[in-house]
């Protein structure tokens, strides 16, 4: 059985956000659409801290994730999960089932308060915020072996990233330099930046997926879910689905192509709202967390992977597609000090 931290845990986006408020109406996750004065602080020139909105606790923006080193001894095959420390900057690396096992691998090396991942292929793609670019690690690697950096517009500071059909590598950006939020583009193979494409809407983007047909959804903070795509990374415009949430978090591709999102505040102790049609017909199930970011699923196993930032840990539940409960198969917990973030798991295969 969790049990939960004294400290409130900062979500995802907010520990990121340039902005100055907080909901009177989550311990958790911070609106970012009321003013009500907390403090918000720029680390070394980088990226923005934020202040935890009941314990005053700042994010830790140091690199290099103290004493630790990267080292990878886990299995060449079979399931692996990944989950990224946004404070601690690494990427711990776990073999088999969560069952309180310690890593079998941690990723240092260039890494800067991690936050949204994928695997693609044998790869691991990582949004690696604080260094604002994004890097690819092959199966078994400590050291990225491709960088992804935004050329066209400023500096970017992705939140996520995902892989398209096409080989198309798109990040989302929660803001740049040169305006609030923005989806990246990149060549997968030549590492060449592709586009930049502001929010339509001016928004902080958080969390992006493409599906196998080219589909592209990310959220943001207007606390909505958008779609559109990416051709060859040419992103056309973006419309609304009219989703709601308590506060937008990890996305990924369910059977048959639904959408799903981890509601990072929803009433169970965070929710896996799986949306078969916008905006309202979807099936939810409670993951009991505080504060869980983002998620990955093994499809053949049903088996669905979180990163919870409340408390600390990363935790694997059951889950199947239109299911309505997600219980608890088991947990790792997070090093001291630890903001748990991104959540990816390799093989088999994910649909998106």
């Amino acid at each position: 059985m969790r049990i939960p931290t004294p400290i409130q845990a900062l979500s995802a986006a907010a520990a990121l956000a340039l902005l100055a408020g907080c909901s009177s109406g989550s311990a958790i996750a911070p609106n970012m659409t009321k003013t009500q004065g907390h403090v918000h602080s720029m680390a070394g020139g980088r990226v923005p801290a934020a202040v935890a909105p009941m314990t005053l606790l700042k994010v830790n923006m140091n690199a290099g994730g103290g004493h630790r080193v990267s080292f990878n001894n886990c299995p060449a095959t079979g399931t692996i999960e990944y989950i990224s420390d946004f404070n601690l900057s690494q990427i711990r690396i776990y073999a088999g089932n969560f069952a309180g096992q310690a890593p079998c691998g941690t990723l240092t090396n260039g890494i800067l308060n991690p936050q949204g991942m994928i695997v693609k292929a044998g790869s691991l793609y990582v949004a690696d915020t604080g260094n604002g670019n994004i890097l690819r690690f092959a199966r078994g690697a400590t050291t990225a072996n491709k960088t992804y950096t935004d050329t066209i517009n400023g500096s970017q500071f992705p939140v996520d990233v995902t892989v398209s059909a096409d080989n198309t590598i798109i990040a989302s950006n929660i803001f740049g330099s040169n305006e609030a939020g923005s989806l990246s583009t990149f060549n997968k193979t030549t590492g060449a930046t592709e586009g930049n494409f502001p929010n339509a809407a001016g928004a902080n983007t958080y969390f992006v997926t493409v599906q196998k047909n080219g589909t592209v959804y990310y959220d943001d903070n207007t606390f909505d879910i958008y779609v559109g795509s990416c051709p060859a990374g040419a992103c056309g415009a973006f419309a609304s689905t009219g989703a709601t949430m308590a506060f937008p978090g990890g996305l990924r591709s369910a059977d048959h192509e639904d959408v799903i999102l981890q509601d990072q505040s929803g009433a169970g102790g965070g929710d896996a709202d799986e949306y078969e049609a916008f905006p309202s017909t979807f099936t939810s199930c409670a993951l009991n967390g505080s504060d869980p970011v983002s998620f990955d699923i093994n499809h053949s196993q049903h088996h669905y992977f979180y990163a919870d930032a409340g408390f600390n840990e990363g935790v694997e539940v059951s889950w199947s597609a239109g299911t309505t409960s997600c219980p608890l198969i088991g947990s790792v917990a997070g090093n001291s000090s630890g903001l748990p973030i991104g959540a990816a798991k390799d093989l088999p295969e994910h649909l998106n």
